[in-house]
């Protein structure tokens, strides 16, 4: 344990070493006390139901890319290859890489919810849809390393994945009845939030029914993800 807790810190060392991801978090924490000075002022209520969703989605691949970005870094470097035969658990690397930034986001996210209050929900509903938009993280950091080459490549790959997750907010703008909305549902995104959408409408059992899919859906991509990372770390 004691070892795993030392990659931690060095990740977390090399992941601020060159501010990014500060500026980043900055960023986060200044969007969410921005949120919540419009709302708690009642300017731009028309706004507040898709603006949510919107920022509550856009910024969880990003968070997976940072730490992804530092697993193919350590590729390039050969600091991978040391982990992989130091006396560290390559199991316990490999959930605390998983783990970490998710958890972050997770935090984020209801902190966010908290301070924006543009839509009134229950803890226990805003938290399936939430789990599910999270698992986009781990879905990034295992995928990108376990398919990238090089930066050039990882940078190539995270655009399409971001790309495939954002798109679901495209469902915010277009009606319900629309013939071609299905699409949206092949990405698990779109899952989570017709949840919540469900859960504002009131009709909570579509609501569960939606988020749960969403996590399988997740859930298989994810698995899928970590098989590919490590049989490229077994490589």
């Amino acid at each position: 344990m004691n070892r795993v807790l030392a990659v931690i810190r060095h990740d977390l060392v090399s992941i601020t070493r060159d501010s990014i991801m500060v500026n980043v978090v900055v960023m986060m924490i200044v969007v969410a006390a921005l949120a919540s000075v419009l709302r708690h002022m009642g300017l731009y209520p028309e706004w507040w139901h898709n603006t949510q969703l919107l920022l509550l989605i856009a910024y969880m691949p990003g968070m997976g890319y940072l730490f992804a970005m530092l697993i193919v870094d350590e590729m390039d470097s050969g600091v991978n290859q040391v982990l992989l035969v130091s006396p560290a658990s390559a199991i316990g690397v490999f959930w605390a890489r998983v783990s970490l930034p998710t958890a972050f986001v997770l935090a984020y996210a209801f902190a966010f919810i908290n301070a924006a209050r543009a839509i009134e929900l229950p803890f226990h509903q805003w938290l399936p849809p939430v789990l599910t938009l999270s698992m986009s993280v781990s879905w990034v950091t295992l995928l990108v390393p376990a398919l990238s080459r090089d930066k050039v490549q990882a940078l190539g790959l995270f655009k399409i994945l971001n790309l495939y997750v954002a798109i679901a907010t495209v469902g915010l703008f277009i009606p319900q009845d629309a013939w071609y909305r299905p699409v949206l549902w092949l990405t698990p995104a779109s899952w989570a939030l017709n949840g919540i959408q469900a859960f504002i409408a009131g009709e909570d059992a579509q609501g569960y029914a939606w988020s749960a899919g969403g996590l399988i859906f997740f859930g298989l991509l994810v698995a899928h993800a970590a098989w590919l990372y490590l049989r490229r770390q077994a490589q």
